[in-house]
């Protein structure tokens, strides 16, 4: 395994609507994924289809609204299969809005750098989503 990747980033919003972006199905496509299923309370499913990647997990602890923690992995990859990896989002209010930190752990070598820089992507179609913006498209999608 590698290092967890960790970034750290201020979104312009209350950390009310960053928390909700985490949670409810409707606001998590608004800026990552197509589909989501999503229960968050320990042990409910986080069901994620990205692009055609089906991440799959569970919520391991919900702390609204200042902390997710979700399991993490891909449906049919036996590298890092559902629930294989833990994703945590910490939420701290700032005068501007939130400062989200975002650890990825477990993540094997192979997938360090593809999740890092989908992290950094999908990090700012959240900002813009929980702002109340309309971030577009993912222009990631092709399907």
């Amino acid at each position: 395994m590698t290092e967890p990747f960790t970034t750290e980033l201020d979104l312009p919003a209350p950390v009310e609507e960053v928390f909700r972006h985490l949670t409810d199905p409707a606001a998590m496509v608004r800026w990552m994924g197509q589909h989501a299923a999503l229960q968050p309370v320990p042990g409910g499913a986080f069901e994620v289809d990205i692009n055609g990647v089906p991440v799959r997990g569970r919520y391991l602890e919900v702390d609204p609204p200042r902390r997710v923690l979700v399991s993490w992995g891909v449906a049919g990859n036996s590298a890092m299969p559902p629930g294989a990896t833990e994703v945590e989002f910490t939420l701290t209010p700032t005068p501007g809005g939130t400062r989200l930190r975002l650890v990825h752990r477990n993540l094997p070598p192979d997938e360090a750098a593809i999740h890092g820089t989908g992290w950094a992507h999908f990090l700012d179609r959240l900002g813009s989503a929980a702002a109340g913006a309309d971030p577009g498209p993912d222009p990631w999608n092709q399907g």
